[in-house]
């Protein structure tokens, strides 16, 4: 087994917290193979997203599902394990470059999409082809995934205690978690702070609540001989290791017209010279066909792109990729992104501002700070981590983008001018 080292998560669950004692039994291949995985905690995540075309913000709903304490500390070691190999299959084809989600390559996404952008700068005029994969989690074919799990690991039939772990994010059950916190007994256990659990399995089993088994996520609820949950610690490796295939033969497609071929989990992007565009997007719509998968059709943006010539405007916007947007001169955040950090900023300055007006009439401005700009000395604290220093390092890996640079500095300005807006407002005349 790799080195491995579990980093405790503090929600709660259906067990505690594990301690190291635990996380030293998972290196033992018989205990893992007897270890009886509890149900997983269904939910559904929304996120904002602003979609520049209708010019309107939409929620983005996704399933996730997290497992409880001893069974995240399996799966987390199971997946380092998984990981490793990966990184030696795609060594080894020369997929290193090619598969960018969820490895550790000590890269950020403002890396990957400026290296994108740059390889369509040397070869514009260019197609820009971004592809989105629908259901992917969702739609993870078990037989097709088994296969490639086994070719990975170089065996014939998984190992007792890999097979466990297969069949824990296969055929696992869930608990709606919205039924948790709706229980008269278990709803308060979830609001109560500290790591008791929830309840035992043994007790959400004598409540009467369902434990809903792989398929039920859906409406109308269907057969559960595909799909893994998405949240668990191994499930992006799972879905890395199904797409193997698909990696190999988009990119050697890829290659064979001088097109780059780039996947990020299931964001697919490929650059390709203008004639060959149709043939680009048949062919990875084929393999994905092949796979059992759909690619989402309104999802698919196919953009012509060239530079601009020196002294002419920026432009209309091109492609986006992880998070950017490509314009004829430079590359800039997208509006979606930019829109969330506005409206966390407004938020939290009303929220500050009502705090001022119910307490001392002091305005306390250093988490203001210290969350919406990257150029506030926080003296011996660590560097800071928010969203202006992400967006400066993006700027930085982007050649020092203009249009970065800007949308960051127009929001550190208005942190500034509203601050002292609230100040002169809270002094009164």
């Amino acid at each position: 087994m790799t080195e491995f080292r579990f980093r405790p998560r503090g929600y709660k669950h259906f067990d505690r917290t594990v301690g190291q004692s635990f996380v030293d039994r998972t290196a033992d291949a018989d205990f893992v193979a007897a270890h009886i995985f509890s149900p997983l905690i269904h939910y559904v995540k929304s996120t904002k997203r602003y979609k520049a075309k209708k010019h309107k913000v939409e929620l983005k709903p996704r399933p996730i599902m997290y497992a409880s304490h001893r069974d995240a500390c399996i799966l987390a070691r199971y997946a380092t394990t998984l990981n490793k190999s990966l990184d030696a299959y795609y060594e080894a084809r020369g997929l290193t470059e090619c598969v960018i989600a969820y490895r550790a390559l000590g890269k950020g996404n403002y890396h990957f999409s400026a290296e994108a952008y740059q390889h369509a700068v040397h070869n514009a005029p260019c197609t820009i082809m971004a592809f989105d994969v629908s259901g992917f989690f969702d739609n993870l074919n078990h037989n097709r995934l088994k296969n490639r799990l086994k070719t990975l690991l170089g065996v014939s039939s998984l190992t007792p205690d890999w097979h466990n772990v297969f069949r824990a994010v296969t055929r696992f059950r869930f608990v709606l978690l919205n039924d948790l916190q709706q229980h008269p007994v278990f709803g308060p256990r979830l609001r109560e702070r500290g790591g008791a659990p929830i309840a035992t399995v043994a007790e959400i089993k004598s409540a009467g609540m369902t434990l809903h088994p792989n398929g039920q996520q859906f409406d109308p609820p269907r057969s559960g001989d595909a799909g893994i949950p998405q949240g668990t610690p191994i499930s992006a490796a799972l879905s890395n290791v199904f797409m193997i295939e698909f990696d190999e033969k988009a990119k050697s497609f890829c290659d064979r017209i001088g097109a780059l071929y780039r996947r990020y989990s299931d964001d697919i992007i490929v650059i390709c010279k203008p004639d060959d565009a149709a043939t680009v997007q048949a062919e990875i719509e084929n393999l994905m066909t092949a796979e059992g998968l759909e690619l989402s059709k309104d999802k698919t943006e196919v953009t012509q792109f060239n530079i601009r010539t020196p002294g002419a405007p920026a432009g209309r916007e091109f492609a986006q990729y992880l998070g950017f947007t490509y314009y004829h001169g430079a590359a800039g955040l997208r509006p979606s992104s930019m829109s969330r950090q506005w409206r966390k900023l407004r938020q939290a300055l009303a929220h500050a501002e009502r705090a001022a007006q119910r307490g001392s009439g002091t305005l306390h401005t250093r988490k203001l700070r210290k969350r919406f700009s990257a150029i506030y000395d926080l003296g011996n604290d660590a560097p800071l981590r928010n969203f202006p220093s992400y967006a400066r390092r993006s700027a930085a890996a982007f050649g020092q983008s203009p249009i970065i640079k800007r949308q960051v500095r127009r929001l550190e300005q208005t942190l500034l001018a509203e601050i002292k807006r609230i100040k002169n407002d809270l002094s009164g005349p």
